[in-house]
């Protein structure tokens, strides 16, 4: 009886409230839950996952934003039973490195001497550390064209998006100065944790809060 009571409490405040107090308490709700789900762009099957970053035109001056790029993806989509069957990124470099013919191959062509069923392919648009060239301040941007490509001869290459240039996906860090605690590979890393983290967030059901 004490609970129905409490109930019919709150459900009065509510009304008397007025629409005004519903905003609050709206936004309060959506704290609590983690706002709207967000279904999955795309699902990516659970077969073999050749994650490409293809940086051919020499944007990223700190490697080591690819390899937390890439490290973010895999991580990600363990951790959230997107994919667990990623091509190691070692195995992409090696055969970069020893196919004379590397330069020549397609992306479907790629994924399948891999052994890869499709190709979680990043395109690299832009890569900045510094947002005026000459600043004294770093502030990162990295930015890809996102594709899932099949290897499968019988399909069409591109299984998403619809948009043949595929769907952009833009980060940046805040403003920090060159003589403070971060280097140039500190601001790197978080850009390729923070693109790796954003590419993932399209492969799988998520809060809209959810980072």
């Amino acid at each position: 009886m004490n609970r129905i009571r409490i109930v019919q409490g709150l459900c009065w405040s509510i009304l008397l409230a007025g629409a005004a107090g519903c905003v609050p308490m709206a936004g309060a709700w959506a704290n609590i839950t983690g706002g709207d789900y967000i279904d999955a762009q795309y699902k990516i099957p659970n077969e073999p996952l050749l994650v490409l970053i293809d940086d051919r035109d020499g944007h990223v001056t700190e490697p080591r934003a690819i390899n937390e790029t890439h490290k973010t993806i895999a991580t990600v989509f363990i951790a959230k039973n997107v994919n667990d069957k990623i091509v190691p990124i070692e195995d992409w470099r090696r055969m970069m490195q020893s196919d004379k013919d590397y330069a020549k191959l397609s992306i479907r062509q790629i994924g399948e001497k891999l052994g890869a069923a499709n190709v979680l392919y990043l395109r690299v648009d832009r890569f900045s550390l510094q947002s005026e060239p000459g600043a004294p301040i770093f502030r990162g941007e990295f930015a890809v064209r996102v594709k899932v490509i099949s290897t499968d001869r019988k399909k069409d290459a591109r299984v998403w998006p619809d948009n043949e240039a595929g769907k952009r996906i833009a980060v940046t860090t805040d403003p920090t100065p060159m003589d403070g605690d971060k280097s140039a590979g500190d601001i790197a890393t978080e850009l390729g944790i923070k693109l790796g983290k954003e590419v993932s967030l399209m492969f799988y059901g998520h809060r809209e809060m959810e980072k």
